[in-house]
């Protein structure tokens, strides 16, 4: 880690205020800094290395606030900057996978060491008598359609009519571009950086490009205990794909493509959430895709203060896959599920804290062949099986504990899922403590059983613990290593380390 001191303290150097000594309200400036190295290896049941790891993932944030020249009025306009970047390298990959003319080893997108900017963006609020916000950089936007995240602008207006109207665009983040991840594009198509690849080479790895978005949004504002949020938003794709997996003979042994701009995604959705103090709370919402014209996600979660102790719910979710418009899987039947459970929380003291569920997922299956016009018949149904009945259920339960002992805890946590197709049943016990307020010791170790029906002979029971020892540098800051192992008849031995190291400097 000493490396990384000069750049701590470089980028403290640039965030931190010029002008401390001046009249004007100096700039608050942060850095933070999380790191965790993990080393193991997977084995088959006979020994053998299948996959070796050697992760190191890094994560640096700096955040400078109050970056107007006049003192902040109550109430008055903010500006501010923020950022992170993050480094997951994967020294355990073998260079080969990346290596474009190594056709036998070659892992179209892998990257060992890939470094992305997680958000970067500087931040304006109350301007214009508290109407306008903005923000412009790379950003995240979260509502009922989920995580997503773009480089562009957003313009947010908050009226005292106690409702806030949202606009931004730019270009949605996307694997294969600078500083990027594909972590918030649809599913359902796989792209990245194509350069070096022959034209025949891997057509399933489609070209990237950019992808221009834009979206809106309304939503309440100064109520207290209620908030909703209307929002839409549209993806495009552009560049090259490819539709065929195999040569066109026409242009040689280039893969079919097609060109030009198209829709990538366009979803709308709503959410919203309440809360009564002395009475409980409530969440719903949906999420729809206009593409293929199908409701993608429902849920819906109440939540009731039985006493000052005690809380009472209920969840409902359906979950339906929806894909990118490029993407075959459109194509094809996908299988909703609903799922639906009840909690309930109990903390009979300061100290100690209770809670149990249970759950039930339903799948809704195919019962038989699709009736799909011009089909001609060809025997294939009578070769394939077909439930008897289009719902596929399965449930379990689980239960928690946790007693609080001075600067430490000690707990339990257990659950049991069970299907037609087999079950998986364990528990947990961990426990916790920091002695002279800086050194850290915890530990945890389970039983976990599980059978699988389709395949009988991978049944096992699993044993495993881990043991971890920490230091409190100063506050928010700590390092920390652990030590885990894991045991069990089908993959015989195995262990983990992992090393953490979280820092946070701040400057005024």
């Amino acid at each position: 880690m000493r490396v990384r001191v000069p750049l701590f303290a470089g980028v403290l150097a640039l965030v931190a205020p010029a002008n401390a000594a001046a009249d004007d309200k100096p700039t608050d400036a942060e850095i933070t800094s999380d790191t965790s190295a993990q080393f193991y290896e997977m084995r088959s049941p006979t020994g053998e290395t299948v996959i070796a790891r050697r992760r190191v993932t890094t994560t640096l944030g700096v955040a400078a606030y109050d970056l107007l020249d006049k003192p902040e009025a109550p109430g008055g306009p903010t500006l501010m900057f923020r950022a992170r970047m993050r480094y997951d390298a994967d020294y355990g990959g073998s260079t080969e996978e990346t290596n474009v003319s190594s056709y036998n080893r070659l892992v179209p997108g892998f990257q060992r060491g890939p470094i992305d900017l997680m958000y970067g963006y500087v931040e304006g609020r109350r301007f214009l008598k508290g109407w306008l916000g903005f923000k412009l950089g790379r950003q995240y936007v979260t509502d009922a359609l989920g995580w997503w995240s773009f480089d562009g602008g957003q313009v947010k207006l908050t009226t005292p009519y106690y409702f806030a109207a949202e606009l931004y665009g730019g270009l949605e983040q996307r694997g294969g571009m600078p500083l990027s991840t594909p972590r918030y594009e649809r599913d359902g198509v796989w792209r990245g950086d194509r350069t070096g690849y022959d034209g025949p080479m891997w057509p399933s790895f489609q070209p990237n490009d950019v992808a221009p978005a834009y979206g809106a949004a309304l939503e309440s504002a100064g109520f207290t205990w209620l908030h909703g949020r209307l929002t839409y938003r549209r993806v495009y794709n552009t560049g090259e794909s490819n539709v065929a997996e195999f040569a066109n003979g026409l242009r040689g042994n280039a893969p079919y493509t097609y060109d030009g701009s198209r829709i990538s995604s366009e979803r709308i959705g709503y959410a919203m959430d309440g809360t009564l103090p002395t009475l409980g709370g409530v969440k719903a919402g949906f999420a729809y895709d206009l593409y293929v014209a199908r409701m993608a996600n429902v849920f819906a979660s109440v939540d009731w203060f039985v006493t000052k102790r005690v809380v009472a719910s209920l969840d409902y979710e359906f979950y339906q896959p929806t894909f990118d418009a490029d993407s075959i899987w459109n194509f094809f039947q996908s299988m909703p599920m609903n799922d639906l459970g009840a909690r309930v929380a109990w903390d009979p003291s300061d100290r100690l804290g209770l809670s149990a569920g249970l759950h039930g997922r339903v799948y809704r299956v195919q019962k038989g062949t699709q009736d799909v016009a011009g089909t001609s018949p060809n025997g294939l149904a009578d070769a394939n099986y077909y439930p008897s009945s289009s719902l596929d259920p399965m449930g379990g339960a689980n239960m928690a504990a946790r007693y609080h002992i001075g600067e430490g805890s000690v707990g339990a946590r257990g659950a049991a899922d069970f299907a037609g197709n087999g079950d998986r049943l364990g528990i947990d016990v961990f426990g916790d403590r920091t002695l002279e307020t800086r050194y850290i010791l915890q530990g945890r170790a389970g039983v976990w059983q599980w059978n699988d029906q389709l395949r009988p002979d991978r049944d096992a029971t699993s044993f495993q613990y881990v043991l971890g020892a920490g230091y409190k540098l100063f506050p928010r800051s700590t390092v920390l290593g652990e030590w885990e192992h894991d045991m069990n008849r089908i993959s015989g031995q195995r262990f983990r380390v992992m090393l953490f190291l979280t820092l946070a400097l701040a400057s005024r």
